[in-house]
């Protein structure tokens, strides 16, 4: 029977919600372009990820750098003040997180039929747990079989991280799937390790240049519970 290993941030639920809360809380910001700021804020934390995973960088630098320099692509001169003002709020609204519905139908389905299934997760251990208890994930997912890259000691996409996860969970690769919304982290990652990927594109994200190539997409048309019928 197949295993099912789900990503958490962007995945399992809107991680662009609080942000846009956040956002819309702080700043005079236009509705249309929140995204592309999330997006760009996603991008320099991912920059700057493994300084803060091996604790060369503290967190609440790490808060100041992507939000000022995601600002800065807008035209907006953040300051440290303010950079820290957004990130509480944003991390107040990340307490009210709520899984994507189809999500839930999936787990379910999961749990019904007696599936494994795990999370992989990439961030700070405190962090990343308060979002699987917001979440209530545990009802569908065992603890043990829960891996956070600062727990771990390894990050995505890092093959060893995925092996760890395989020995401890005693998965058969070519029967274990991936799904995760990240190309590099989640697509290179759990392929290089020799497991099936779903990548998870609901924001329509561009496939880089890579001749890694996922087993299934879901896009924004697209639905978590597809895979129902391929498991």
């Amino acid at each position: 029977m197949s295993a099912v290993i789900f990503d958490l941030d962007d995945t399992l639920y809107d991680q662009l919600e609080p942000f846009k809360k956040a956002v819309q809380k702080n700043f005079f910001f236009p509705s249309s372009q929140i995204e592309d700021l999330y997006l760009f804020s996603r991008s320099f934390s991912d920059e700057v990820f493994d300084l803060t995973h091996t604790g060369k960088m503290q967190l609440e630098a790490m808060y100041i750098y992507r939000m000022q320099n995601a600002c800065a692509q807008f035209g907006m001169d953040l300051t440290v003040k303010q950079a820290l003002q957004f990130q509480e709020d944003y991390a107040y609204f990340q307490g009210k997180i709520e899984l994507f519905e189809d999500a839930k139908e999936l787990l379910d389905y999961c749990k019904q039929q007696g599936m494994t299934t795990g999370l992989i997760t990439n961030g700070p251990t405190g962090h990343q747990w308060a979002k699987i208890q917001q979440l209530g994930l545990t009802r569908w997912i065992s603890e043990k079989n829960i891996f956070i890259s600062s727990t771990v000691g390894i990050s995505k996409p890092d093959t060893r991280l995925f092996e760890h996860v395989e020995r401890s969970m005693d998965l058969d690769k070519k029967d274990t799937y991936y799904v995760g919304d990240s190309y590099e982290n989640d697509v290179i990652g759990a392929k290089s390790a020799g497991w099936k990927a779903v990548w998870h594109n609901h924001r329509g994200h561009t496939r880089p240049e890579t001749k890694v190539m996922f087993d299934q997409l879901l896009d924004r048309k697209t639905s978590l519970t597809e895979l129902i019928y391929i498991l």
